[in-house]
């Protein structure tokens, strides 16, 4: 093989690899841009809590303003999601502890399917409070896109403290970090 031959070679290489690299570039960029709404601030500590109002799983309508001057920890998962099946029970040993004081528990579902829903509850004996957000319009709104995701609201109705991930929230160490903003 001779100089220009490998010197074509080397210039087609150099164009397909160039070709690949923008082309994945570009499916990035528009995959980063799908799972970020523009028009949904990312909520971190410090912030307000964005309000919520939805439909629990036995029907009734709950709100964040009804839990005004208690700490609320609002959590984001899914029956789909590995890791929060995971820590699910957790939130719900959780949930059991706090029951009876100023902490509240909204466990919020963006499962389309509601049967699908109550089956995984039922199946679990998970008895906390589960609210639907199907559409995933009240997750859009806290910035979350990623599941678990939980944001703990003080009684000022600002975030306090904020995971990314699973937790074990049974941990003594984790209650104790809750109960410390009553």
């Amino acid at each position: 093989m001779d100089k220009q031959d490998s010197g074509s070679m080397n210039r087609q290489l150099f164009f397909k690899t160039l070709l690949v690299l923008t082309v994945a570039l570009g499916m990035a960029t528009f995959l980063f841009a799908c799972t970020r709404s523009a028009d949904h601030k990312i909520i971190g500590v410090g912030d307000r809590a964005p309000e919520i109002r939805l439909q629990s799983v036995d029907g009734k309508t709950v709100s964040l303003a009804d839990y005004h001057g208690k700490v609320v920890l609002v959590h984001f998962w899914a029956t789909w999601c590995p890791p929060c099946v995971e820590e699910i029970p957790t939130l719900e040993r959780f949930s059991q502890q706090v029951l009876g004081t100023d902490i509240v528990v909204l466990a919020i579902s963006v499962d389309k399917s509601a049967d699908a829903l109550k089956t995984f509850l039922d199946k679990n004996k998970l008895h906390l409070p589960v609210l639907r957000d199907p559409e995933g319009k009240t997750a859009g709104s806290y910035g979350t896109t990623k599941f678990p995701e939980t944001y703990v609201v003080g009684r000022d109705g600002m975030v306090r403290y904020k995971v990314i991930g699973p937790m074990d929230w049974s941990l003594r160490t984790n209650v104790e970090i809750i109960r410390a903003l009553l």
